[in-house]
């Protein structure tokens, strides 16, 4: 979904309106990344978008629901194509209500074991990006 973003879809923005700020997912092309004010996770991109004045533009590469949510006005989705992350809607309440339960029962729905030296890799490789 990342890949849809394009850097005419930035010039197209900053030559529409002089003063837009454009963030993006590092997961996005590094043509589009080398081009924006801001490149983060989801998670920063919030921060960053909401820690700007509400009269400030903003433009964001990201997930379409996410842009939606973000602010009531002046941010804008960096695509005219609609970027949405097909799994990213796929679980439902519903689900999670299952999940939840299956938890409370202990019979652990859709648990997944993982080999005990793929987790100390997998920790070992989280704990340095949380570092950075």
């Amino acid at each position: 979904m990342h890949q849809l973003f394009a850097p005419s879809d930035i010039k197209f923005y900053r030559a529409k309106y002089l003063n837009i700020l454009i963030a993006v997912h590092p997961k996005c092309d590094p043509s589009v990344v080398d081009l924006a004010n801001f490149v983060g996770s989801t998670s920063q991109i919030i921060k960053w978008v909401k820690s700007k004045p509400l009269e400030q533009l903003v433009a964001v590469g990201t997930e379409f629901n996410l842009v939606h949510r973000l602010r009531e006005k002046n941010t804008f989705v960096l695509s005219a194509t609609k970027p949405e992350c097909p799994t990213m809607n796929e679980t439902t309440l519903r689900d999670l209500l299952c999940v939840m339960q299956s938890v409370e029962n202990k019979t652990f729905m859709n648990e997944i074991e993982v080999e005990e030296e793929e987790c100390k890799w997998a920790k070992v490789a989280l704990d340095r990006m949380l570092a950075l």
